[in-house]
């Protein structure tokens, strides 16, 4: 486990120390004390301690402390030693900028605004933004009983989890990009990032949320109207140019408020995005030249 396991790292500011005769250093205190690697081994030490009830005493593992001096840029900083830390499994870039402020804000506004109940229904339920990759997972696993389990899952149904690289292509889509989407999740969000940056010290409210989730539900019922058509492949590509299309011939005037006061699309939508589609689907699987069909949508 030692050799091949990073086991911790953090970042914090105002370390204070206690030296003892025996040459050994106790840390007493610290600020802004957060983990930038190691989520998989707090989530195993939480399961020992929470679920095996192993005595945590008996636990060792490194852990590496970065102190963070005044006027540093932690953002940078955390991101650069987790990048460098991980060397045992896939990190995607988005995981990279989870700390972001507009990422956290999002997550602050999916976890107090209620959604509308929908239609033939009575209890009201959230969108679940999830800001750092397994936070869905760790929050149901911290619900304690089955019972608690099943009542947060009617709240936050996994059907209405959203991820940063899921936001991107949402908001990329709408904002006429198809051709970034279609370059793949990781790609998309990093343009969406470098956009998201030139306009400055941007926060989204709650006005902003509800629209990004109605934006999330265009999309999501887009992709089930393209998939009931059975064009043969190219669904990811279909969906995008079609909801841009859309975007254009609309000036971005589809009531946005009325598909989250509905939490759902309305029929007559849901028939011009199928007639949309069918375009859309000639269009981009016909490539000039007999050329590449993914490459001709990028």
């Amino acid at each position: 486990f030692l050799a091949f396991n990073n086991g911790l790292s953090a970042t914090a500011a105002g370390l204070e120390l206690a030296e003892h005769e025996d040459g050994t250093v106790e840390l007493i205190a610290a600020d802004d004390f957060q983990i930038v690697n190691g989520g998989q081994t707090t989530g195993s030490l939480f399961r020992a301690v929470r679920k095996d009830k192993i005595d945590p005493e008996r636990v060792h593992l490194p852990f590496k402390i970065t102190e963070i001096l005044p006027d540093t840029d932690v953002e940078k900083i955390a991101s650069r030693i987790s990048r460098s830390a991980n060397n045992q499994n896939k990190v995607n870039t988005a995981d990279f900028t989870s700390n972001h402020p507009f990422h956290r804000k999002m997550e602050e506004m999916s976890r107090s605004v209620w959604a509308p109940a929908k239609e033939g229904m009575q209890r009201q339920t959230r969108w679940f933004f999830e800001r750092a990759r397994g936070q869905y997972h760790d929050a149901l696993a911290r619900t304690g009983t089955d019972v608690a389990r099943r009542a947060w899952e009617v709240i936050h149904p996994r059907r209405q989890m959203v991820t940063k690289t899921d936001l991107a292509k949402y908001e990329q889509t709408w904002s006429q990009l198809p051709h970034i989407v279609s370059r793949g999740a990781q790609k998309c969000y990093l343009d969406f990032m470098d956009r998201l940056r030139s306009r400055g010290a941007f926060l989204p409210d709650e006005g902003y949320f509800k629209q990004a989730m109605a934006r999330a539900i265009l999309f999501r019922e887009t992709e089930r109207i393209v998939s009931r058509q059975h064009f043969g492949g190219y669904r990811a590509n279909i969906v995008t140019y079609s909801l841009a299309f859309l975007s254009h011939i609309t000036a971005r005037r589809v009531n946005r408020d009325a598909i989250w006061a509905r939490q759902a699309v309305n029929m007559d939508l849901a028939e011009f995005i199928e007639t949309i589609a069918v375009q859309a689907s000639r269009h981009v699987t016909s490539p000039p030249g007999g050329q590449n069909v993914t490459e001709w949508c990028k």
